[in-house]
């Protein structure tokens, strides 16, 4: 809400669900007490690779159907041990007609299913979000960044070491 995460950062933070930040197209992870020192210290963090999935939810969400709906079907889908180890990004179209709040919760969720991190690429959404916050860049600054920001896209035939696919009709309210 501040305008402090930006797309294309990298975000370490000493809690699990800094994930969140994922939603702004950033790379953002929660490490443990050692890790937060050692970053502290020398603004650098040792990791391996790890492996990306993608997961995409083609089609429309039915009307009611929330960020949590769609995160809880794809974590029913891939169980909740399902993105051990990997980096996670959220597209397709019911993807994409998300709010920022809404991709928050999907980030955030992206734990739940043993993901190291989830994010979504960078759009309107996001720079419309962003643009005006405390801490965002003001006037051609903001202009030269989302120039750049819409460079932090796929690139065309990516490959992933999993690929999940569901279809947002098929999606019914969850019960949490």
């Amino acid at each position: 809400e501040q305008g402090v995460t930006l797309p294309g950062m990298t975000i370490v933070c000493g809690d699990s669900h800094t994930a969140t930040h994922g939603a702004f197209g950033a790379l953002a992870f929660g490490i443990g007490t050692s890790e937060v020192e050692h970053v502290l210290a020398t603004q650098t963090l040792k990791q391996g690779r790890a492996k990306t999935m993608k997961i995409e939810v083609q089609g429309k969400a039915a009307p009611g159907i929330t960020a949590k709906d769609i995160v809880l079907a794809i974590i029913g889908k891939t169980g909740s041990a399902g993105g051990t180890g990997h980096v996670v990004e959220f597209c397709g179209e019911a993807i994409r007609d998300l709010s920022m709040e809404g991709r928050m919760t999907l980030c955030n969720m992206a734990i739940e299913m043993g993901a190291k991190a989830g994010l979504v690429a960078p759009d309107e959404t996001t720079f419309n979000y962003v643009k005006g916050r405390l801490h965002a860049p003001k006037g051609k600054d903001f202009d030269d960044a989302v120039a750049y920001w819409k460079t932090l896209q796929t690139d065309e035939g990516a490959t992933f070491d999993t690929v999940v696919t569901l279809q947002a009709e098929e999606i019914s309210p969850q019960v949490t």
